[in-house]
């Protein structure tokens, strides 16, 4: 069964000058079908990584913009957790 929420350590922390609050983590949850749909929508108009900004946004506390700050090591241990979703196809044996 896959882990529906997920908390990334971050390498760096990120800031949010304008809420003065530092990120050192980020607090991931499963995507609704409405981020999803948010997500490919952004894909198609702008580029994948910017689509996965946003989604990671989504599901998480940290807003978009503070989220351009993240390193890119980081930003990939999100992404892994986020495209498991994407990619998830159920069992035929409905365990999953």
């Amino acid at each position: 069964m896959m882990e529906k929420t997920k908390v990334i350590k971050l390498s760096t922390p990120i800031e949010d000058k304008t809420q003065k609050i530092i990120y050192e983590e980020i607090h991931l949850r499963e995507p609704a079908l409405f981020d999803v749909e948010q997500f490919y929508e952004m894909d198609r108009k702008s580029n994948p990584l910017a689509a996965m900004r946003l989604l990671i946004a989504l599901v998480s506390p940290v807003p978009e913009t503070v989220l351009k700050k993240m390193a890119i090591t980081d930003f990939r241990e999100c992404e892994a957790f986020l495209t498991d979703f994407l990619a998830y196809t159920p069992s035929n044996n409905g365990s999953d």
